[in-house]
């Protein structure tokens, strides 16, 4: 059976009702949301910087075996929070770190990057059993 929410008013898209649910509690969250993101990726830029001069390896040529600009992994490697995702995983590759190891880096159980319910997540509409 299919699961719908209930709502008294359709929204315009899928998924809105949540979205607009979840909203202030993001909204409250975000300031430590991007503090933590922003110590990750220093913590990811100091890593592959590690890596990389461990192989006595230029900056020039960390950028050239891995098809990116010089000026991507000096903004990678200063901890640029806005890097991209998949040239800077293509990098980390390349010095040889794997992802397991950079979710490890910080391996405290936390989920400080995760906002917390809102304490008013029991307003959410009600889900019903579809049975069309």
């Amino acid at each position: 059976m299919a699961r719908r929410i209930s709502t008294s008013r359709t929204p315009s898209q899928p998924g809105a009702a949540l979205r607009e649910a979840s909203q202030p509690a993001f909204q409250a969250a975000r300031p430590e949301i991007e503090s933590a993101a922003g110590e990750h990726a220093r913590q990811f830029g100091a890593m592959v910087r590690e890596r990389r001069e461990a192989m006595r390896m230029r900056q020039d040529d960390l950028a050239l075996a891995t098809g990116v600009g010089r000026r991507f992994i000096l903004e990678l490697e200063a901890g640029k929070a806005s890097c991209q995702l998949g040239r800077a995983l293509v990098v980390a590759a390349a010095v040889g770190l794997r992802p397991l190891d950079l979710m490890s880096a910080n391996n405290g159980d936390d989920d400080e990057l995760l906002p917390q319910p809102a304490d008013d997540a029991d307003d959410l509409p009600a889900l019903e059993d579809d049975d069309t």
